[in-house]
């Protein structure tokens, strides 16, 4: 089972939304899914319907004895470990737990064949812990001045985590930029500067700012589920090569 965590230590820039999105692309690719929802808010876990109390949650990830829960069961192949109340207390823990959830994961290394983490928008034990437990980590970024500065800050967490020890073969495999506005010139500005800055790390897909994302999101489908007009086959269109081209990045396709 390969590990993606989704990261950016700023709120607000799609993580849920791309990791719903590349579960479906896995799917359709015939992988194995396995979702965890290390975010509190919890949208990521949101995106399915109302689910059964008693299987494994994000929280008991971080416990030293591994739960015997197994993840809810969403369809056949795949897997959601759910997010909840629990997290709340994760980042005033001990810098130890950070290593609990890598071997908690590993145990259903033969049920999945890949996992994707929605991490927390804030540096903390349970980003730590993410990308600890990670073979790679995607980073969906917006254009501005905070999301930027944000961006930096990630680098330096991957650069801590590779470097002291939690997780020397974690690999960054690219920055997407993700909610754009193609019709703002500062806001393509914004883009060159961050290619020029970032250059081949920066992904060569884009995925512009469209309402039928969202609508998929809300009825629970991916965006490149019966389309309908052309701006709907556009978002469709970004969003398949998006998740195709991260897909690849991590093993899987072409």
């Amino acid at each position: 089972m390969k590990i993606l965590a989704i990261a950016n230590q700023k709120g607000g820039v799609g993580k849920s939304t791309l990791a719903v999105h590349l579960a479906y692309a896995a799917q359709d690719a015939g992988l194995r899914v396995l979702l965890v929802d290390m975010d509190k808010q919890g949208s990521l876990s949101l995106t399915f319907s109302p689910t059964p109390t008693d299987t494994l949650l994000a929280s008991s990830l971080f416990s030293e004895e591994p739960s015997k829960a197994a993840p809810l069961v969403v369809n056949d192949g795949l897997g959601l470990i759910r997010a909840d109340n629990g997290l709340l207390a994760i980042d005033k823990a001990e810098n130890q737990v950070i290593r609990h959830p890598s071997k908690a994961l590993r145990a259903f290394a033969n049920d999945y064949d890949v996992c994707f983490i929605d991490t927390p928008p804030l540096l903390g034990v349970r980003l730590m812990a993410a990308l600890s437990a990670a073979d790679f980590v995607l980073t969906p970024v917006s254009v501005g001045l905070y999301e930027l500065a944000g961006v930096m800050d990630l680098m330096q967490t991957i650069h801590v985590i590779r470097t002291q020890g939690f997780n020397p073969r974690l690999k960054h495999i690219g920055i997407l930029p993700i909610k754009i506005n193609n019709r703002s010139g500062e806001e393509r500005a914004g883009l060159e500067s961050l290619r020029a800055k970032y250059g081949s790390a920066i992904m060569a897909e884009t995925l512009p700012e469209r309402a039928p994302v969202r609508k998929a999101i809300a009825n629970r489908r991916p965006v490149w589920f019966g389309t309908k007009g052309e701006g709907h086959l556009k978002a469709a269109i970004e969003w398949q090569a998006a998740c195709k081209a991260v897909l690849a990045k991590i093993g899987f396709g072409q």
